[in-house]
């Protein structure tokens, strides 16, 4: 699934911490059944087809654009085998262009700095001394996360992922409305606030007959406004495979089109992988 390139960096940070605390999930459809209606399938009603046009509309003049970001968040990870707290993450963007992502750990700084381009991944871990050096292609299969660069960039920024046009199964309530996105690899869900058509929750999900289904749940919360742009700045993620990684993120600090700068010192003495 291709939007788990963050977790799989989280993943080869190997710092013992606490626990993070238990992290809340919604559900889908949204489970305030309060009023609740269920729409017809989009092609029964010229009506219907009007209501979601105007959904669509509405979710797409959320989305954040950008030429440049900055920020920093704090973040948890858990997974069955192991639990991180108190770490870190700055993150700085240029559009469609390259992505730096830089995770610290109290007291030793600095653990795992990345930098994502359209073609290619470069990473070191300074506690392995181990250096990555990939075709973006390729570097799914060392993380064992197959990512693209459009999806990872819209997930970091607050974009919804894998959102099309083939909407079906719309459940309105007076604050939320569920629906329904296919595509050619996955089914998505989406809960987004019925006032103003903001991303509250999305899960994507696996199509086909595969052994094990994977799923990927993101929550968003906590929005503020920065100039015409709806920011939110919390996210969960839920991925589940053969088990569950959680990933808690809470940005403290987030610019848009500052100037940014991308350093990345190839290390010597590390280990290539």
């Amino acid at each position: 699934m291709r939007l788990l390139l963050f977790v799989g960096l989280i993943a080869i940070v190997s710092v013992s911490c606490r626990r993070p605390k238990e992290l809340a999930r919604t559900t889908f459809p949204a489970a305030d059944t309060s009023k609740r209606v269920v729409v017809k399938d989009s092609t029964s009603s010229e009506g219907m087809n009007r209501f979601i046009d105007s959904m669509l509309t509405g979710i797409h003049s959320n989305h954040i654009d950008f030429n440049s970001f900055s920020g920093r968040a704090k973040f948890a990870f858990e997974t069955e085998q192991d639990s991180k707290n108190g770490l870190s993450v700055n993150i700085r963007m240029q559009k469609d262009s390259i992505i730096w992502i830089s995770i610290s750990a109290p007291v030793i700084d600095e653990v795992v700095r990345a930098v994502i381009t359209q073609d290619s991944l470069k990473m070191y871990n300074r506690l392995k001394k181990q250096l990555v050096l990939r075709n973006l292609a390729d570097a799914g299969d060392l993380l064992n996360v197959p990512f693209d660069f459009k999806t990872l960039q819209d997930l970091l920024i607050g974009n919804p992922v894998y959102l099309t046009d083939s909407v079906y199964q719309v459940i309105k309530t007076p604050s939320i409305i569920s629906f329904s996105c296919d595509n050619p690899r996955f089914i998505s869900l989406f809960n987004v606030y019925a006032d103003d058509f903001g991303l509250q929750q999305s899960k994507v999900m696996d199509k086909g007959e595969n052994d094990v289904k994977r799923s990927c749940e993101l929550t968003y919360g906590d929005y503020t406004k920065i100039g015409a742009r709806k920011f939110p700045t919390t996210r969960r993620i839920y991925v589940e495979e053969k088990s569950t990684t959680k990933v808690a993120l809470d940005f403290t600090r987030y610019d848009f089109d500052v100037p940014v700068s991308f350093p990345f010192s190839m290390p010597s003495g590390y280990k290539r992988m």
